[in-house]
């Protein structure tokens, strides 16, 4: 077999591989596996998670054999790497004389996770914990809002038990103060991810869909931020029955409204950070 055939072949195998992990994602379990591997691994694209996850479900850190050792580290022999899909991109001249760059394919190269390696250690970041119930994280998360332009509002209870809700038409957050101040942090990192999403109060948008994208941007955010969040955005998964095509598109979304939330929190320093 030629280079070009097994170059081909190992490409079909991968997305092969793809397709049946995208499977995964219209389960609980698997949604929960895909979040907590994009906390991981956010820098890279929806599918080389996915690759990453079907591959190495214990992956922690991974990088290309060059980075590693630039970083001190060395692949250990006979350790097999992690194949993922990089873009081949090449420069064209347009008619105008300027340069311009366009998408020509994919092709296969390996990553490795650190525990493949070995050498010097890795400098860590350590952060103080966030301690939840934290009224000072509460109310910087409230004025990182306001200062977005964003409205929040607070009433003491809701006849229909809802811990807050979005209002688009007037870029409101309502906060129900009867509840912990725990639970108005993750409420109002939901909202917060309501507020960031473009598809929120448009005609098409369907209700259980954009629940479900919030409730996944909050979870990155919050747990980004140190907070020991309660990865219920799983429960939708299950309650509403949704196809892994739906969901692979649902994860997208995610992974465009997460950065947006970062943004807007990023004005100001929280407690802790």
């Amino acid at each position: 077999m030629s280079t070009t055939d097994r170059t081909t072949l190992r490409r079909e195998q991968l997305l092969v591989r793809l397709a049946a992990q995208a499977e995964q994602l219209a389960s609980s379990d698997g949604w929960r596996r895909w979040l907590r591997c994009n906390r991981l691994f956010r820098t890279y694209s929806l599918n080389n998670q996915l690759l990453i996850l079907a591959q190495d479900p214990q992956a922690t850190q991974v990088a290309g054999y060059t980075v590693w050792s630039k970083l001190g580290r060395q692949v250990r022999k006979g350790e097999h790497g992690i194949a993922i899909l990089a873009p081949v991109v090449r420069r064209v001249t347009d008619e105008e004389g300027g340069d311009d760059r366009k998408l020509q394919g994919f092709r296969v190269v390996y990553v490795f996770d650190i525990r493949q390696t070995e050498g010097e250690a890795l400098p860590e970041v350590t952060m103080p914990p966030v301690r939840v119930p934290d009224v000072r994280l509460l109310e910087q998360i409230v004025v990182a809002a306001r200062a977005a332009g964003l409205r929040v509002v607070r009433v003491e209870a809701d006849p229909a038990g809802a811990r807050g809700w979005y209002e688009p038409a007037t870029r409101t957050i309502t906060l129900v103060t009867s509840h912990p101040a725990a639970s108005q942090v993750r409420t109002l990192l939901h909202e917060l991810a309501h507020a960031c999403d473009p598809v929120v109060g448009a005609p098409q948008a369907v209700r259980a869909e954009r629940e479900l994208v919030a409730e996944s941007a909050a979870y990155l955010v919050g747990t980004d931020f140190g907070l020991n969040l309660d990865d219920a955005s799983t429960h939708y998964v299950t309650s509403w029955g949704a196809d892994s095509q739906v969901l692979m598109r649902l994860a997208g979304e995610v992974l465009a409204v997460a950065p947006k939330v970062d943004a807007l929190l990023a004005e100001l320093p929280l407690p802790g950070l």
